[in-house]
């Protein structure tokens, strides 16, 4: 869908014609031919639109993001996500499949890193992984200039812990929360992708009886998380990681069946208790 043809579902679905439409931000004859594909809108225009009939931003760019993004991407994302169902409903083979295609697109390194160490830590197979591919992944890492604020560098942390050496990937978690700590403007995306991050911390330590010097630090990052419904789940899964390194495993196992209970099986199955 273009950005012409999604702005005219929006206006359809408000009941507005084309001109009040436009609020006085630009011309009626302007704004028809953008709804016809012939000309383009500038960004500040099209925002004062959205924002003038307060059209949901972020639903509204998922409409277009296709269209404007190139193919090898679209592909990208599209297998992810099918990786992500195969991995929900533990299919060794689909996964493996979708493995094969993401190696062979054209681009997206980080991403083929991340789903190669995905699918070795879903077969249980990283023990396997060559010494020289853990390397390159460190190296990529270690590539990215302001890492703690790029979204391929922060991905590929919070994806391929274990791929590091335990003092590298203390160092990094302790740096990355010290920096996230000093300042509070940090926008919802980037306190959400390190909220992540301190997740599969918690994940990888617990799981893999590591003794990480920054159980506590991670602990503490989520239960400190803005109290609102998009971060509840990280509040629940602080809570249930707090039980579980306490030893209160009881208790975890209490979490999980209510989150089980109230339909939440695929976002715990990872869970194990």
């Amino acid at each position: 869908m273009t950005i012409g043809e999604a702005l005219k579902r929006e206006r359809e679905s408000l009941g507005l014609t084309q001109e009040e439409m436009t609020k006085n931000i630009i011309q009626k004859s302007h704004y028809s031919k953008i709804e016809r594909n012939i000309e383009g809108i500038s960004a500040d225009s099209l925002f004062k639109i959205l924002f003038a009939h307060h059209i949901d931003v972020d639903e509204f760019l998922e409409s277009i993001k296709d269209t404007y993004t190139s193919k090898e991407e679209v592909k990208a994302c599209l297998l992810e996500k099918k990786m992500m169902n195969a991995f929900n409903n533990s299919n060794t083979e689909t996964v493996k499949k979708y493995l094969a295609e993401i190696l062979e697109l054209d681009e997206n390194l980080i991403f083929k890193y991340r789903a190669l160490i995905a699918v070795a830590t879903f077969d249980e197979t990283l023990d396997q992984l060559s010494e020289n591919t853990r390397k390159n992944i460190v190296k990529k890492f270690n590539d990215f200039n302001n890492w703690v604020e790029n979204i391929d560098s922060l991905r590929l942390l919070s994806n391929c812990m274990s791929v590091f050496t335990q003092a590298q990937l203390d160092n990094n978690i302790d740096y990355l929360l010290n920096y996230y700590r000093k300042k509070d403007d940090h926008p919802e995306i980037k306190i959400e992708r390190v909220a992540i991050i301190c997740n599969n911390y918690l994940y990888y330590c617990y799981y893999s009886d590591v003794n990480g010097n920054n159980i506590k630090k991670c602990l503490d990052y989520l239960k400190n998380l803005p109290k609102n419904i998009h971060f509840l789940f990280y509040h629940i899964s602080c809570n249930f990681y707090t039980n579980l390194f306490n030893g209160n495993k009881k208790e975890a196992i209490d979490i999980k069946e209510a989150l089980c209970k109230w339909g939440y099986e695929e976002r715990v199955k990872s869970w194990k208790v």
